[in-house]
C-alpha cells in the first residue's frame, strides 16, 4: 500500500509507504504524491512511513523542491513515522527549509490519533 487513503476516526489521511522501496520509485512515489495533492481543492492531512529504510540525499532534495511548492500549501497536518537518529536532524532541516511543521511519531497509530486531533 505505497499511497492510500485511509480514514481514522472521521479524519481523511493522505499516506505514503517507502518502506522497500527502492531510490528510483522513492522518487516516483514522492512525485505521486505531490501530483495527488497538486489536484486537491483543500488542504489535506498527510502521513509518510520511513521505518527502517534511509532517506537518501537525491529523495531529500526533490522533498524540499515538492515541500515548497506542493506539500506545504496543501498540508493541514502532517506527521512522519520511523524517524530517528540522523533522519531527525534531515527532519528538522526540512522542516526549516519548507516551513512545514511534520511531526515525527513512533508508531502509525500514535500519528494516526495525533493527524485525527482538531
Amino acid at each position: 500500500m505505497p499511497i492510500a487513503w485511509l480514514d481514522h476516526k472521521g479524519t481523511k489521511i493522505l499516506y505514503s509507504d517507502y518502506r522497500g522501496l527502492s531510490l528510483d520509485k522513492m522518487l516516483l512515489q514522492l512525485d505521486e504524491t505531490a501530483a495527488i495533492m497538486a489536484k486537491l481543492p483543500n488542504k489535506v492531512a498527510t502521513l509518510s512511513n520511513f521505518e527502517g529504510i534511509g532517506v537518501p540525499p537525491e529523495f531529500m532534495k526533490r522533498a524540499k523542491e515538492l515541500g515548497k511548492t506542493t506539500f506545504e500549501p496543501k498540508t493541514a497536518k502532517s506527521a512522519i513515522v520511523g524517524i530517528d537518529g540522523l533522519k531527525g536532524l534531515l527532519l528538522k532541516a526540512y522542516n526549516t527549509f519548507t516551513g512545514a511543521t511534520m511531526q515525527p511519531f513512533p508508531s502509525e497509530n500514535e500519528a494516526k490519533d495525533y493527524l485525527a486531533k482538531s
